[in-house]
């Protein structure tokens, strides 16, 4: 572990040079700051030792451009000022020391304050190790929840999906699926668990295993039945209730919850059903702009509430019109003045772009947020989910 040790006065150097070698240190000498500092700036030591009175540059001012350099590790600095200089030593610390010494050093005094430097500069190093294997891990996991996403969205005759995903973290408390759950239903869902990162991510990939859209004996968007299909295709306000019942004693240990909203549209007819659980409300689009919020559902899941919304929502679609369903990490996109972007944004967005591809209205959408936030990145998880029906 490298040394720098800034003093002026020759003597005094060579004394303070000799005595850290002794403790193991490789030292490298400096007659004054401005000296120092380019000794710094070539190869950053991990303690420096400077003395307060130099010419050229003094103490204070070469602590103060060490804390403000960009360098690959901690840089522990130990101030030495002559006793009774009260106000040099503070002087010191408020530059940015983090120790001081005083002259003339008792040896024993400097070997415990270098013993210091050293386990705080380790410290540091294996805190430093430690974060990048977690970022790592993070990183994988990233990876793993976005492969859980559909990565090729249905694309058919009578119906177009477009989907966008940002977490504001590595990992993700949103999650979304749109699924053929046979020749004539697509099912789709939208989740925002409560948070942000590795736990609320966690909740959400539980949330997706429970969804999957194949049958099988436990399978909870199709059920299985004894006759021909040998099967049928649950209800939204049926899985919305069933979630509430299998995940409310895990999300009442964890002290979170979380919004859904899950629909299923039948493509012979373009009906539409939904069933939403405190999920932000979607916006449905029609034909030359006209954009309404559909207020129907009830609270989020996993508190325990009594469930009144025992019927799903149904509409019929007609040409042209799109749904959209968001998590709120764009709705609450907030101004530097501290507004929020808000609902009545998003329905002056689609109400402007409505003849636009649904790709490049979500596009829109996403743009005019972060120009609104002055930010490209959000502070929330931001998921937008939306479809558009072609009756011809």
């Amino acid at each position: 572990m490298k040394v720098l040790v800034a003093e002026d006065d020759r003597i005094s150097r060579a004394m303070l040079e000799k005595a850290i070698r002794r403790e193991g240190f490789e030292v490298v000498g400096a007659g004054d700051g401005q000296e120092a500092w380019e000794l710094f700036q070539e190869d950053p030591a991990n303690i420096v030792v400077t003395d307060w009175m130099m010419p050229e540059m003094d103490g204070l001012e070469l602590c103060r451009r060490i804390r403000s350099a960009r360098v690959p590790h901690y840089v522990y600095i130990i101030f030495v000022s002559a006793k009774g200089e009260k106000d040099a030593v503070v002087a010191g610390l408020e530059a940015g020391a983090d120790d001081y010494i005083t002259k003339p050093y008792d040896p024993a005094e400097l070997r415990v304050r270098l013993k210091a430097g050293r386990r705080i500069v380790e410290l540091e190093r294996r805190l430093k190790d430690q974060n990048e294997e977690l970022r790592r891990y993070l990183e994988a996991a990233a990876e793993v929840q976005r492969s859980l996403l559909p990565k090729d969205l249905p694309q058919l005759p009578h119906v177009e999906f477009a989907a966008r995903f940002i977490p504001s973290a590595f990992v993700s408390g949103d999650i979304y699926n749109v699924f053929r759950l046979d020749e004539e239903h697509i099912g789709f869902y939208q989740i925002d668990v409560s948070g942000h990162g590795v736990e609320a991510a966690f909740l959400s990939v539980a949330l997706y295993q429970r969804l999957s859209p194949h049958l099988h004996s436990q399978s909870l968007l199709k059920v299985s039945m004894e006759c021909s299909p040998y099967y049928r295709v649950s209800k939204p306000s049926e899985v919305v209730s069933i979630l509430d019942q299998e995940f409310r004693t895990l999300f009442e240990e964890q002290g979170r919850y979380f919004t859904f909203l899950y629909g299923l549209l039948d493509l012979r007819q373009g009906e539409l059903r939904l069933s939403r659980a405190g999920h932000t409300l979607p916006f449905l689009v029609h034909r030359g702009g006209e954009v309404e919020c559909l207020d129907f559902g009830g609270p989020p899941l996993g508190f325990g509430l009594p469930r009144e919304d025992g019927e799903d929502y149904v509409l019929r679609l007609s040409e042209g019109e799109r749904l959209l369903v968001m998590s709120d990490g764009i709705l609450e996109a907030a101004a530097p003045s501290g507004g929020i972007y808000g609902p009545e944004r998003v329905k002056e967005v689609l109400r402007r772009h409505w003849d636009l591809p649904l790709e490049e209205v979500l596009n829109r959408l996403i743009d005019e947020a972060r120009a609104y936030q002055g930010t490209e990145e959000f502070s929330d998880d931001v998921s937008i989910l939306a479809l558009q029906w072609r009756s011809s």
